[in-house]
């Protein structure tokens, strides 16, 4: 079974310390019936662009997860490759705080989003 951002097409292009930078190529099948990306098509990619850069500051793996997730929608985007970044704010003992943003390829603004994850 692939993994949901696998079903997607979500592509991993960097992850380094506190810091992940995600790809989503264009696909009608994500656009909603407007004709804009799909709104929790771009809730994804705030929340897993995330994952990875909270995951790069543990020695070995473990569980985590999203408990809290805050988006703001800025813009829409039809027809576009998109890219997402997500970085770690601040890690304590138990709670980690992160930011992230989708954009399209030539730079617009969609979404910003502030996340915290139990770890």
């Amino acid at each position: 079974n692939p993994l949901f951002i696998q079903l997607i097409g979500v592509n991993i292009d960097e992850v380094r310390k506190d810091y992940c930078r995600l790809s989503l190529p264009f696909r009608e099948d994500l656009l909603q019936a407007g004709g804009a990306v799909h709104g929790g098509v771009i809730s994804t990619l705030l929340d897993t662009a995330c994952v990875p850069a909270v995951g790069s500051g543990f020695d070995k793996a473990r569980p985590y997860s999203t408990i809290s997730m805050q988006v703001q929608f800025l813009s829409g985007a039809s027809q576009s490759d998109l890219e997402a970044v997500g970085w770690v704010v601040k890690r304590g003992k138990s709670i980690a705080f992160c930011n992230s943003a989708v954009q399209t390829t030539d730079g617009k603004l969609l979404a910003t989003a502030s996340l915290t994850f139990k770890i």
